[in-house]
C-alpha cells in the first residue's frame, strides 16, 4: 500500500510504500487513531515529523503524526515507530468559550459548537485555517434541550452529543483544494430488520467472519438518575428523577451533579435571564438523559471479518451502518451499529478487518469522569 504525507496546508511532502505494519483505527462518534511502522531511512525520517499528515492513497480521511519512537534491535535492524490520532481531533483543541443553552436537533447543536469555536470564532486567534462546514440537512433528529457544561472541552462535548444521538463526525481532508471539512453523518440501516436497502447479515454460517467475540454486561447498568441542579444559599436544591418507575432489584440507582446548569444568570449584554422551572426541569432532564448513556447495558459483537471475499468493505458496509450480526448456536441475533473498524495492513498481504459492532465497555478513563461526576 501506499502512504501521502502532507503538511498542514496539505502539500504533499512525499509518498511511504516501504511499510512494515500500519494499524488504522476508525471510529464513528469518537476520534480514530493510527499505528505505523517503518524501516528507518533518510527519507522516512524527514518525511514522518510530528504535526505532518498521513493519507491513505484515495482516502480523504487524515491523522496528524503526535508520537514518533526511533528503535534498533539486538540484529541491529532499525525501525521508526509513529503513533496519531484523526485530525478530527483538532476539535480537542478549543474549549466551548461562550455557554450555549438551545433547543434545536443535535446535529445543529453539535455544528454550532464547532462554527463559534473552531470556524467562525469571535477571536480570530481560535480560527483553525482551512477548515470550513458541510451541509446536514439531510439528517433528521428531533429537538433536544441542551446546555453546555461550562468551558468544556469541544471534542468531548460533540462526542457526547453525537453519541447520545447515534451519529458520525469527522474532519476530512481535500487535498486538492487544499481545505478541511467538518461533517456529521448517519450511518444507513442494512439490518436483516429493514426492506429498503440490502441486507447486511454478520456471521460464521455465512462465512463472512474468521474470528468472533461477543459480549453482554450490566456491571455498571444504572436505570435511575437523580440529577440535582445549582446549589444556592437561599433555596433548596433541584433535583430530577429520571427512571423513577424501576423498582425492586430492577431499580440501579446514580447521581448526576449538574451544578454547573444555572436557572438565571446574566448574558453578555448584562441582562439577565431567568428560565421558569419548567424550562430548568427540561434542562436537567436532558443532562441526565445525557449521561444515562453512559451507564446503559453494554452488548457488542467483535468480529474478525474475511475481507477476501463478499460483503466487500466500504462498498456493502461502512462504518457507522446498522446491520445484523447471529449466531445460532450461542443464540444471538442483535442489529448493531458498526463503531468501530479496524484496518491492520502488514507486508503487502491483503488487510486484515477487525469490526466492533455495538458499544463496548468504557475506557477506564471514562469510568473514572463519572465517578467523579
Amino acid at each position: 500500500m501506499e502512504l501521502f504525507v502532507y503538511d498542514r496546508d496539505l502539500n504533499r511532502l512525499g509518498m511511504i510504500e516501504e511499510i512494515t505494519s500500519f494499524i488504522w483505527t476508525r471510529r464513528y462518534s469518537k476520534v480514530g487513531e493510527f499505528n505505523l511502522l517503518v524501516p528507518f531511512t533518510t527519507k522516512h525520517r524527514e518525511l514522518l515529523q510530528k504535526g505532518n499528515l498521513i493519507a491513505k492513497r484515495d482516502d480523504s480521511e487524515a491523522g496528524e503524526i503526535k508520537y514518533i519512537d526511533f528503535s534498533q534491535d539486538t540484529q541491529g535492524k532499525e525501525i521508526i515507530e509513529v503513533q496519531g490520532k484523526f485530525i478530527t481531533g483538532w476539535l480537542g483543541r478549543r474549549i466551548i468559550e461562550r455557554q450555549i443553552l438551545t433547543n434545536i436537533p443535535p446535529p445543529a447543536i453539535i455544528m454550532q459548537i464547532v462554527i463559534e469555536n473552531l470556524i467562525n470564532p469571535t477571536n480570530d486567534l481560535r480560527k483553525i485555517d482551512r477548515l470550513a462546514n458541510t451541509d446536514f440537512s439531510q439528517i433528521s433528529r428531533a429537538n433536544t434541550e441542551y446546555i453546555s457544561e461550562p468551558f468544556i472541552n469541544v471534542g468531548l462535548a460533540v462526542e457526547q452529543i453525537a453519541k447520545a444521538a447515534e451519529l458520525g463526525y469527522k474532519i476530512v481532508a481535500d487535498v486538492r483544494e487544499q481545505l478541511y471539512n467538518f461533517s456529521i453523518y448517519d450511518g444507513i440501516d442494512r439490518s436483516a430488520a429493514q426492506q429498503a436497502k440490502p441486507q447486511m447479515v454478520f456471521s460464521f454460517e455465512f462465512d463472512n467472519i474468521l474470528e468472533k467475540t461477543f459480549i453482554r454486561s450490566i456491571e455498571r447498568l444504572r436505570t435511575t438518575a437523580y440529577v440535582g441542579g445549582e446549589i444556592l444559599r437561599d433555596a433548596p436544591r433541584r433535583i430530577v428523577e429520571i427512571g423513577e418507575n424501576f423498582a425492586g432489584l430492577d431499580r440501579c440507582e446514580v447521581y448526576i451533579n449538574a451544578s454547573d446548569i444555572a436557572q438565571s444568570w446574566q448574558d453578555e449584554s448584562g441582562t439577565q435571564i431567568t428560565l421558569s422551572n419548567a424550562e430548568y426541569n427540561a434542562l436537567l432532564y436532558q443532562r441526565g438523559i445525557q449521561e444515562l448513556i453512559n451507564f446503559i447495558e453494554t452488548m457488542s459483537f467483535n468480529a474478525k471479518v474475511d475481507n477476501r471475499i463478499r460483503p466487500v468493505y466500504k462498498k456493502d458496509y461502512d462504518l457507522g451502518d446498522i446491520v445484523t450480526c447471529k449466531d445460532s448456536k450461542w443464540g444471538v441475533s442483535v442489529n448493531k451499529r458498526i463503531v468501530e473498524v479496524t484496518e491492520t495492513y502488514q507486508d503487502h498481504k491483503t488487510p486484515e478487518i477487525d469490526i466492533i459492532f455495538g458499544e463496548g465497555l468504557p475506557d477506564f478513563a471514562n469510568v473514572i469522569k463519572h465517578i467523579n461526576q
